[in-house]
């Protein structure tokens, strides 16, 4: 995957893997934040009608990654993936918004929270996972 610059276009959906089959497009992507947003539907949906837990960790895992390769310039893999699911919802968009809490050389860990866009009739930034997100920077390793 190309990684987004700053300067590029303002949104951009990721077209393959699990982001393409989700939906799920880059708003902006920095070193220190990347903003993604979800337009949540059926497909999202776990069988009580409530968005799967797995969307709320998997978008977590995107954003730091987005983040973190970018940060390091290096390709990166997941470690490790703690969501919190705070509130549940069955409909509407959401961002999720990645910052980094450490930038090291060889692991990053990022926060990342996923707040409901608020709409006609509901209230706006409400809260509804919470991630953190501890990742391994490959680099230029002579194995690969």
């Amino acid at each position: 995957m190309r990684l987004p610059s700053s300067s590029g276009p303002p949104l951009r959906k990721l077209e393959s893997g699990l982001d393409g089959a989700l939906g799920t497009q880059i708003v902006s992507a920095t070193a220190d934040e990347v903003v993604l947003t979800l337009a949540i539907g059926p497909h999202h949906l776990q069988p009580y009608g409530v968005v799967h837990g797995g969307v709320w960790a998997a978008i977590s895992e995107t954003a730091a990654s987005v983040g973190a390769s970018i940060n390091s310039g290096s390709p990166v893999v997941g470690l490790e993936n703690h969501t919190s699911f705070l509130r549940a919802i069955e409909k509407g968009e959401v961002q999720a918004v990645a910052r980094p809490i450490h930038a090291g050389r060889s692991t990053q860990v990022w926060e990342v929270v996923i707040t409901e866009i608020g709409g006609p009739n509901r209230p706006a930034a409400r809260p509804v996972a919470q991630s953190i997100v501890r990742l391994y920077v490959l680099g230029d390793r002579p194995d690969r």
